[in-house]
């Protein structure tokens, strides 16, 4: 195993990132540069710091540095579970990514502002139909809603594209009614979300799920995302 570097550089951290994890790869949204603290790294393995509600780590390769200082960080669910025993293991998600381009083509969907959403009450679709939902109307990070609907004028599915403080461009709260599941929906909305996004010149998304929620995966795959990894979400104790 080579000695490890370290560095605060912030472009060096995403070229380190780019050698270790290949592109595209999650450390470009979830590490902007004016929160980004370091980046330590050997052949095979990275970890990177940044300023977060704490200090929030992330760690690439089968036996990357755990930083003392991180209050919670994710790592690659290949990481032996030897490595990380001592600590409490909160969830798992993975990251996506997509070139807008692949959607050029596609059909817009009705695009609605953060105002409009919230006037049509949309917090309460989300509450209803997808309750883990982690965007809400009302929050700034919102670009803009779009919402697909039923012959009665009714929201049936909904998602929104947020930006991040990284300012990387994410696709958000994806959800269908319950009652209209399973008739294509999603993909449509999301195909339909990131044409929108290539007209506004946004040259790529990103997103993150929860692992086992295997049908929003198949959703996304079919659309074109490329899997950026499986990752689990630890705290410190």
């Amino acid at each position: 195993m080579s000695a490890f570097q370290r560095t605060t550089d912030h472009a060096t951290a995403l070229t380190w990132a780019d050698e270790v994890a290949g592109s595209p790869n999650i450390a470009y949204p979830w590490i902007p540069q004016d929160r980004f603290i370091e980046a330590v790294r050997n052949d095979a393995n990275l970890s990177l710091t940044r300023q977060d509600k704490g200090v929030f780590g992330i760690g690439f390769g089968l036996n990357p540095i755990i930083n003392t200082t991180w209050t919670h960080f994710s790592l690659e669910a290949r990481v032996p579970i030897e490595v990380t025993r001592e600590f409490k293991l909160s969830g798992s998600w993975t990251g996506y990514s997509i070139a807008t381009t692949k959607c050029a083509t596609e059909a817009a969907v009705e695009e609605l502002n953060d105002e409009q959403a919230s006037a049509e009450n949309l917090g309460v679709f989300l509450a209803d139909h997808a309750p883990d939902s982690s965007t809400l109307p009302g929050n700034p990070e919102v670009i803009f809603w779009g919402v697909i609907r039923d012959e009665a004028k009714k929201a049936a599915a909904l998602a929104a594209l947020v930006e991040w403080e990284s300012g990387a461009k994410m696709v958000s709260s994806v959800a269908t009614r319950t009652d209209m599941r399973g008739q294509g929906l999603a993909q449509q909305l999301v195909k339909g979300m990131v044409r929108m996004a290539c007209d506004r010149g946004i040259d790529r998304l990103n997103l993150a799920v929860f692992t086992q929620n295997q049908s929003a995966r198949a959703v996304y795959e079919r659309v074109g995302f490329t899997h950026m990894g499986d990752f689990n979400y630890f705290e410190a104790p």
